[in-house]
Formats: C-alpha cells, sequence, structure tokens
C-alpha cells in the first residue's frame, strides 16, 4: 500500500493519541479515588454489621435480665411471705423447720440471683459501649465517603474531559486520513497493539527490536510513499531522518 509520508507521520500522531486514550480509560477503569471510596464503603459495611450484631446481643441480654429480675422478685416474695408464716407462729416444729431450711435457700438463691444480674448489667453496659461506638463509626465513615464521593466525582469529571478533548483531538487528526490507509492502521492496531511507530535508525519504536541489515535496506531502498510493516511486530513503521 502506498500513502503521503506526512499522513504516514500521522499515524504515528494517532497511535499517540490511541495510548493517550487508553491510559485514561485504564485510569477510569481504575481510578484510585474510585478504590478508596470503596474501601470506605466495605468499612462502613463491617461498621453496620458491628453494630446490628451488638444491638442484637443487648436485645439477647434485656430479656436475660428481665427473666432474672423477675426470678429475683418471685424469690423475694416467698422469702417475705415465709417469713411472716415463721413469724406469725402456730405453726408444727416441722413446718417451722422446713420454713427456715427454705428461707436459707432462698437466700442463697437470691444472692446467687443478684450476683448473676450485676454480671449481666456489667456485660449489657459493654455492649452498649459497643454499639455507641459502632454508631459512631459508622457516622464518622459516612461523613468521610460523602467526602470520597465528591473527589471521586471531581477526579472522574476531570477524566472525562480529558478523555473527551483527546477523542476530539483523534478525530481532528484523522479527518484528512484516507479510510484504506486508517483501516490498515486499525489492523495494525488490532494485532499489534500500536497501529503505527516511528523506525528510529534501525529500530522499531513499538517493539524495540533492532531490524536485520537487509530489512533496513529494503526499508530505505522503498519508495517514500511506501506503507512499511515492521517484520517483528507487525506495526506500521514510519521512516524520519533518523530512520
Amino acid at each position: 500500500m502506498k500513502a503521503d509520508p506526512h499522513l504516514q507521520r500521522r499515524l504515528v500522531d494517532l497511535a499517540d493519541l490511541d495510548l493517550r486514550l487508553a491510559g485514561l480509560t485504564h485510569r477510569r477503569d481504575a481510578l484510585p479515588e474510585q478504590a478508596a471510596l470503596d474501601d470506605l464503603q466495605a468499612q462502613r459495611r463491617a461498621g453496620v454489621e458491628s453494630a446490628a450484631r451488638a444491638g442484637i446481643h443487648v436485645e439477647d441480654l434485656d430479656r436475660a435480665i428481665a427473666k432474672l429480675r423477675s426470678d429475683l422478685e418471685a424469690v423475694r416474695k416467698r422469702r417475705a411471705n415465709d417469713s411472716k408464716l415463721l413469724a406469725a407462729g402456730g405453726i408444727s416444729e416441722r413446718q417451722s423447720t422446713e420454713l427456715e431450711y427454705e428461707l436459707r435457700s432462698l437466700a442463697r438463691r437470691e444472692a446467687t440471683l443478684r450476683d448473676e444480674l450485676a454480671e449481666l448489667g456489667e456485660r449489657h453496659e459493654a455492649v452498649e459501649a459497643d454499639v455507641r461506638h459502632s454508631g459512631a463509626v459508622v457516622t464518622d465513615l459516612d461523613a468521610q465517603i460523602g467526602m470520597a464521593i465528591t473527589v471521586r466525582d471531581t477526579a472522574l469529571a476531570e477524566l472525562e474531559d480529558s478523555v473527551t478533548a483527546t477523542i476530539a483531538e483523534r478525530a481532528r487528526e484523522a479527518e484528512d486520513v484516507p479510510a484504506d490507509l486508517l483501516e490498515v492502521y486499525s489492523r495494525s492496531a488490532d494485532s499489534a497493539g500500536v497501529g503505527a511507530a516511528i523506525l528510529n535508525g534501525n529500530r522499531c519504536s513499538a517493539c524495540a527490536m533492532d531490524l536485520d541489515r537487509s530489512t533496513i535496506s529494503a526499508f530505505r531502498s522503498a519508495e517514500a510513499d511506501e506503507v512499511l510493516n515492521c517484520p517483528e511486530c507487525g506495526v506500521i513503521v514510519v521512516r524520519t531522518a533518523n530512520s
């Protein structure tokens, strides 16, 4: 294929723009600001889950404490009734002995319940503190997420502006390039990853390979408008004064 040398040189400019677009697209797909936001949102989810677990634990402790208080109240009422019966007199010695034994058992049971209630109360306070801490963490993360979204959106908007400007610049660069030459360029870009590259001395600047003497000799003897391809990577090689 033949093409004006100036048009061939324009292919290198197109390749530079395509590489720039590829870089912008990669940055958009792997935006550091998005990764930072994703990390904060993951931390928030973990914080919400932690707060939910702590909340469920508080509810379990509330039920356990309510049960202990109910049991304690029942023991106290039973002790009070037994004490009244014992103080009133008029019962047999055997009944009196049984009441005294039951009162001692009830006193031990009451002491045990009070200890268990105190222990659960301490655990309840600790878990409530966890709930408050988790809530504070989530609130702080919400603020950080809000700022991270602003930073992400700003970075994304700047990238989109750069992509739009580069696409427009590429369209202007390709405007006068014949369709058949652009098609060859596109095939080269698809297969080699780069559409066109400078032949720098005897080296292809796309694959950085030094071409053999016979190839360089053939390239130098070819007509200026001949479209050449690197035998190593297949990219269109554009000759300059340094080739």
